[in-house]
């Protein structure tokens, strides 16, 4: 179970920007790490206490506001990443930073590949890069572009459950769905699919999972006020939930509420 939560915070003292409060679950819901502007926690929730952060990768701490915050896919890596162009790895078994990146431009999005040996990061240019959480330590501190959005600020990126793709998504609507190569470090030159058919910012990307698809399907949330099931294969559009903006939920909030119908709704949606 992982979501992120964003929401209103501390002011950015360059700009006046508001800088996000981010929230992610561990799969097992055994841990929940919250971030708000450069600070980073994580509460144990089946002891009910606060968990000590070590860093252990000999880079620097973040100064700026963290952008993005995910955990792998059995909870075994965490990454964080934000306006400080860092890139931090961590173990959560014990919670410890194992690697630093430092990127070329902010980061805006970061996911970790389900075998996780990759973690892959977006910076405010609309690229891609790949790093490697194996190997030695001067391996794990550099990144390769993977692809890119042609300059549009990429705001979410997931890797789908089964490890082929990674999904991408912009300010300027599109879903992009990318063949994760089985060498990333040479990039990404093969292109699955789009999800088309957002008309505002795609601000979050989730995928959900039934037994008896168990390759899931992709949940896309949007400033155009809906929620949207696609299948990443074909990039077709199989069901849209129009939110509404009569109140001040954020995006985020009103994916939450229509997770639940959605999975319920996908075997009925996908029988003949």
């Amino acid at each position: 179970m992982e979501e992120t939560l964003i929401e209103e915070g501390e002011s950015n003292r360059e700009g006046g920007e508001v800088s996000p409060a981010l929230i992610a679950v561990h799969p097992l819901e055994k841990s929940l790490a919250v971030s708000i502007g450069s600070e980073l926690r994580v509460f144990d929730l089946i002891e009910d206490c606060s968990i000590s952060l070590v860093d252990d990768s000999g880079g620097p701490l973040h100064s700026d506001s963290i952008r993005a915050i995910c955990f792998g896919a059995n909870g075994k890596l965490f990454a964080s990443a934000g306006d400080d162009k860092l890139v931090k790895v961590w173990t959560t078994n014990p919670w410890r930073c194992i690697s630093t990146v430092i990127a070329e431009k902010r980061v805006s999005a970061v996911a970790i590949s389900h075998d996780g040996l990759f973690v892959s990061f977006a910076d405010k240019f609309g690229v891609v890069w790949v790093t490697g959480t194996d190997g030695d330590h001067e391996a794990k501190e550099k990144a390769s572009p993977l692809f890119g959005h042609y300059c549009s600020i990429i705001t979410s990126l997931e890797f789908s459950p089964d490890g082929r793709f990674i999904v991408s998504a912009d300010r300027d609507f599109k879903i992009r769905v990318t063949v994760f190569p089985k060498n990333p470090f040479s990039g990404a030159h093969e292109i699955q699919s789009f999800c088309l058919g957002h008309t505002e910012f795609v601000s979050c990307l989730s995928f959900v999972c039934t037994q008896e698809h168990p390759q899931g399907f992709l949940l896309s949330g949007s400033g155009d006020s809906t929620v949207r099931l696609w299948d990443v294969r074909s990039g077709s559009l199989l069901d849209t939930c129009e939110v509404g903006s009569e109140d001040s939920l954020s995006v985020m909030e009103k994916k939450r509420m229509y997770v639940l119908p959605l999975q319920i709704s996908v075997p009925q949606l996908m029988a003949p």
